[in-house]
């Protein structure tokens, strides 16, 4: 799926994520936010994927939105988009059991992603703009 359009469908999602909430109130980056919410941190990064990034975060565009979920570095935003796509609120309890045992982020989302593969997240994607 290309980047930017998955942008433009994470974007108009509006559902309430109290687990990824509670999660981010809780685990979530504490300093240098600049964002207002999980969906425009996310919307945002993958706006500037087809890019060289902002400085800070340089690195090689990219047009696949597999790739930006698999080398996204917060696990609050991708479990506000595991959430908000309707993965099953068990499962997500499930990962943030185990997440939480770890204290680095990178650790934490390559245990999301196992649990939670791109293909649960874009699979479950279309069905949010019916």
């Amino acid at each position: 799926m290309d980047v930017l359009d998955f942008a433009r469908r994470i974007s108009m999602i509006d559902k309430p994520t109290p687990i990824a909430d509670s999660f981010d109130n809780e685990w979530g980056q504490a300093r240098n936010r600049w964002w207002t919410s999980q969906r425009e941190h996310l919307t945002v990064w993958c706006l500037f994927q087809p890019t060289n990034g902002v400085k800070g975060y340089k690195h090689r565009p990219n047009n696949s939105a597999e790739i930006m979920y698999n080398n996204f570095g917060r696990p609050e935003t991708l479990l506000w988009l595991a959430e908000a796509v309707g993965i099953e609120g068990k499962l997500l309890y499930t990962v943030i059991d185990e997440i939480t045992k770890h204290s680095h982020a990178n650790t934490q989302c390559k245990i999301l992603r196992e649990r939670i593969p791109f293909e649960s997240i874009s699979i479950n994607l279309p069905k949010i703009l019916e």
